[in-house]
């Protein structure tokens, strides 16, 4: 009957003896600190125990108000290839983290026991600045956590992910350097409501932002996304997101892809130019909207459509893309308006799609000006200007074709009023 009660006084007494050695430990650690900075020998954990904390060592300070946070800096935390550096649990008082390195932590699980640099579980008012996270599982976890903000930091050389938010809502990831991790640069994962800006996330191993399974209602504004070995934006089954202002060039997939389920996007005012396979790439996503973007000079189309429906792309900039500038493959419903597409092979070429309309586009110097295969019907094409196009050979024809409806177009230069079919339809 004692038994449990015997057992559970013994192991506080040892855990506060424990406790009592670490903290005698740590205060007879003054001379590591060096150059202004604490080289410390053990991991930080803290699970709600500020005050002790503070009380306990000399790199904690504060009192935990807004007008005067916990603040831990100047602190360099080897892991020693276990666990989180530090590891901060169930806080909801005021803290600042601020020109600290963290690194070698734990390997962990993805995503429910990952170690980061820095690891965050049920955390509130936390602001992560100017530190430094570096061979670690992922450089930076919020785990469950809600109102915090990380800046200027600079998670780089990570094993996984340099940011991982995973069920982590109403966060600020702003301004900081995500570069060479073997993972995505930053990844959300079930977190709504997240603001991503300001950051660059150049030469990840993976996607260089990337909103995961779930990610909703999330703002990725003004970000420089290059060079990364999969894509520059990647969603999957993410939706309400608006992706604003960013620079997707040169990585290895597309430069912005909604890969499967991602509906209700904003897409808009973004460059994603040079890069090896598409600019912008919706695949089985609907309903979003697609405005104001420049895709050029990628290897295959600057903007493509597979089996999504029901989506807007209006007034984008598609050139000198070595294939399509604007390419649907079965794509139905979608509105294509007031787009530039210049010195593509095909300006707009449509392949199994249809009732879709094709409205006051400029199709300049491309090989082909608008093409669509017999298999795409219902389509409206209708006050579009091209110029200066060579012929095609397969797409229209005057009369005897169902699907397709063609008023106001202009053909000027080196084109001809209508194309014909190699094979007349009867």
């Amino acid at each position: 009957m004692f038994l449990f009660p015997i057992i559970s006084q013994a192991s506080w007494e040892f855990d506060n003896i424990t406790n009592k050695k670490r903290v005698d430990e740590g205060s007879n650690k003054k001379s590591l600190k060096s150059s202004g900075y604490w080289n410390l020998e053990f991991k930080i954990h803290i699970d709600n125990n500020w005050s002790e904390t503070k009380s306990t060592y000399e790199w904690c300070s504060g009192s935990g108000t807004w007008s005067d946070p916990y603040i831990i800096e100047n602190v360099i935390v080897n892991g020693g290839n276990s666990g989180s550096p530090i590891l901060i649990e169930n806080s909801k008082v005021y803290f600042r983290i601020k020109n600290c390195t963290f690194y070698n932590s734990g390997s962990g699980y993805y995503p429910l026991l990952n170690e980061g640099g820095i690891k965050m579980v049920n955390v509130t008012k936390g602001t992560i600045i100017n530190n430094t996270a570096f061979d670690n599982r992922v450089g930076m976890v919020l785990d469950n956590s809600e109102n915090n903000t990380l800046s200027g930091n600079t998670p780089n050389n990570n094993n996984g992910e340099g940011i991982l938010l995973y069920r982590s809502n109403n966060n600020l990831v702003w301004g900081n350097t995500v570069n060479n991790n073997n993972g995505a640069g930053i990844r959300l994962y079930r977190s709504n409501n997240n603001t991503i800006s300001g950051n660059t996330v150049n030469n990840n191993n993976g996607a260089g932002i990337y909103l995961y399974i779930r990610s909703n209602n999330n703002l990725v504004w003004g970000n420089i996304v290059n060079n990364n070995n999969e894509e520059g934006i990647r969603l999957y089954l993410s939706d309400n997101n608006i992706l604003s202002g960013n620079t997707a060039n040169n990585n290895n997939g597309a430069g912005i892809y909604l890969y499967q389920y991602n509906d209700n996007n904003n897409i808009s005012e973004n460059i994603a130019n040079n890069n090896i396979r598409y600019g912008i790439l919706l695949e089985e996503s609907n309903n979003n909207l697609v405005w104001g973007n420049t895709a050029n000079n990628n290897k295959r189309s600057g903007m493509y459509l597979h089996h999504s429906d029901n989506n807007t792309l209006s007034g984008n900039t598609a050139n000198y893309n070595s294939d399509r500038g604007i390419f649907l493959h079965y794509g139905n419903n979608n509105t294509i308006s007031g787009n530039i597409a210049i010195n593509n092979y095909y300006g707009i070429n449509l392949i199994f799609s249809n009732y879709n309309d094709i409205i006051g586009n400029k199709l300049f110097d491309n090989n082909i000006c608008y093409s669509k295969d017999e298999t795409s019907r219902e389509n409206t094409f209708k006050s579009n200007l091209c110029v200066k196009n060579e012929p095609s050979e397969a797409d229209w024809i005057i009369s005897g074709v169902i699907g397709i409806i063609i008023t106001s177009i202009i053909l000027i230069g080196l084109s001809v009023l209508f194309w014909q079919f190699k094979r007349k339809v009867k």
